[in-house]
C-alpha cells in the first residue's frame, strides 16, 4: 500500500476559489473528527490530540501536521504524522486539497488522502481507521464549506 489512496472526494462550492481558499484552513480545523486539542506551532505546522475508536477501545493519538506544496489559491497538502500507544502505532498520511474554478463563479474542490506504507502491522491496524477518518473529514469539509459559501 505504498502511497495507497485512502479516500477521495470531489464537490462543488458556490463561491470563488479565492473565498474557498480563505475559508479552508478554518473549516478543516473546525471539523476534524475526535479532535481533543489543537496547538498551532507556526504558519505551516500544528499538533493536536485525537480521540479515536479502534478495536472497540478509545485511544488518544498524537497528530502532527505540516502544510506542504502550498500554491494559493489552487492547492495545498498536509502531511499528517500520527502516533500512539507509546510509539507502537505510527502512520504517515498526506491529504491534498485542490480548488479549481467551475462554472458561474463556483469552485470545484478535490480532496485526496494517501497513506505511506508502514508495514503489515500498521496497514492492518490503521488503514481502516485512516480511511474512515479521511472520508468523515472530507464529508465534513464539504458540508461546512457549502454552509459558509
Amino acid at each position: 500500500m505504498a502511497g495507497g489512496v485512502l479516500a477521495e472526494r470531489q464537490f462543488i462550492v458556490n463561491a470563488a476559489p479565492e473565498r474557498v481558499w480563505r475559508l479552508i484552513g478554518k473549516v478543516i480545523f473546525s471539523v476534524l473528527p475526535g479532535m481533543e486539542s489543537m496547538e498551532i506551532l507556526d504558519e505551516n505546522n500544528f499538533r493536536s490530540l485525537l480521540r479515536v475508536k479502534m478495536m472497540g477501545f478509545e485511544w488518544i493519538l498524537k497528530l502532527r501536521g505540516e502544510m506542504v506544496d502550498i500554491s494559493p489559491p489552487e492547492s495545498f497538502s498536509v502531511r499528517l504524522l500520527l502516533e500512539g500507544l507509546a510509539g507502537l502505532v505510527k502512520a504517515d498520511q498526506k491529504v491534498t486539497l485542490a480548488m479549481t474554478p467551475a462554472e458561474n463563479g463556483k469552485t470545484s474542490v478535490a480532496c485526496r488522502a494517501t497513506m505511506e506504507d508502514r508495514g503489515f502491522l500498521q496497514r492492518s491496524f490503521l488503514a481502516g481507521q485512516a480511511r474512515r477518518f479521511a472520508r468523515e473529514t472530507f464529508e465534513a469539509i464539504e458540508k461546512r464549506l457549502k454552509e459558509l459559501a
